[in-house]
């Protein structure tokens, strides 16, 4: 690990939360990571260790957050960051929410990690700021997009009309959803947080209230 360097472990659900890569290195990649990075000033000694939560059979998921904060710990980290989908509505926002909590609190609660449910998915927070849209997607014209783009449905309940099939819609793709790849561009494409939390103001607020408060005065 490079001098004057230090490491958050980054914890989500698959290579749009975290990135494909396993490397210690800047956080260039995942939305996960790069919003976070964005949230704390943009610091250049922040390196980010992405790792997808375990499963663990069985158990729940307040476990799977207790159980990332201590790989977090072991790693030689100074904090970490956890996030997963709603992919539902209002309850499953709230359960979810309720879990990452119990989790984070059960173990070494001194530690500093922020957790975030997004709602109802992701994606749902890229949507919030079509001018980064529209310079990561090299588009002529500024898309239009919701103005409330956490009352969407998630994937898992309308294919067609949710956060991910917007962003490909408005990419001029037929795919269901863009790439991870073009959704790291838009998240390193966002410069105005002020929106994003008036926007998404269930999920992403309180997200960038976690991470202000435990990841960025780390750096």
């Amino acid at each position: 690990m490079p001098d004057g360097t230090s490491v958050i472990y980054v914890f989500g659900e698959g290579p749009t939360d975290i990135g494909r890569s396993s490397d210690l290195e800047p956080p260039h990649d995942g939305v996960v990571g790069v919003l976070t990075h964005a949230l704390c000033g943009k610091p250049p000694t922040m390196l980010v260790q992405r790792r997808r939560f375990a499963t663990l059979q069985g158990k729940g998921l307040w476990q799977k957050v207790r159980f990332a904060k201590q790989q977090a710990t072991r790693g030689r980290s100074v904090g970490a960051v956890f996030v997963v989908d709603s992919e539902g509505g209002s309850k499953e926002l709230k359960h979810k929410s309720a879990q990452l909590h119990k989790g984070r609190d059960s173990y070494l609660p001194e530690f500093p990690m922020a957790i975030g449910v997004a709602h109802p998915c992701i994606e749902s927070w890229l949507l919030a700021d079509a001018s980064a849209i529209q310079r990561a997607l090299g588009l002529t014209v500024t898309p239009a997009v919701p103005n409330d783009p956490e009352t969407l449905p998630a994937p898992c309940k309308n294919r067609t009309e949710n956060p991910k099939s917007k962003l490909a819609q408005i990419g001029g793709s037929t795919k269901q959803a863009p790439s991870a790849e073009e959704n790291a561009q838009i998240a390193r494409e966002m410069n105005d947080m002020p929106l994003v939390r008036a926007r998404c103001p269930r999920s992403f607020a309180p997200f960038a209230d976690e991470v202000e408060r435990h990841i960025r005065p780390l750096f």
